[in-house]
């Protein structure tokens, strides 16, 4: 990553997020403990995390000829929750490399934060298989995207 250090955001807070997309808990996601399930949390991170690529980046989420990796995904799991209900998931960026970035996200059910997470994701070429750097307007939308310290 070639971004100088910046303080870590506090992801456990919903004023950290600049960018927030709505997940619907399903009777499926419930586990024997009658709670939502760790990897149905997971899902509804994803899903906020394209949704985020695809509503802040369109012009590059649809063009088959763009790679985005996901190298690596962390996530700590904070609260549990029950069904029914939404869950609210934040997303927003923290890092920004030269070919990568690293996204921040937390997942909510009301005031109460259920899971926070990071994603790394790469860009690249989809016909190589190889990273190549971030468009210059890529860049710059990203680091309006930066979460809150």
């Amino acid at each position: 990553m070639s971004e100088p250090s910046r303080p870590e955001p506090d992801l456990t807070q919903r004023t950290t997020f600049p960018f927030w997309s709505e997940e619907k808990i399903r009777f499926g996601d419930i586990d024997r403990q009658n709670h939502v399930n760790n990897l149905a949390v997971c899902s509804y991170i994803e899903s906020g995390r394209v949704e985020f690529r695809e509503r802040e980046f369109p012009e590059f989420a649809r063009d088959q000829s763009i790679s985005w990796l996901v190298v690596n995904f962390e996530i700590a799991f904070k609260a549990a929750i029950g069904y029914p209900g939404t869950v609210d998931v934040g997303t927003g960026v923290t890092r920004i490399g030269t070919s990568s970035y690293v996204l921040g996200h937390a997942a909510f059910s009301g005031s109460l934060c259920i899971a926070t997470a990071k994603t790394i994701t790469v860009f690249g070429e989809r016909a190589s298989g190889t990273s190549r750097p971030l468009p210059p307007d890529l860049r710059t939308h990203l680091e309006r995207l930066h979460l809150k310290v």
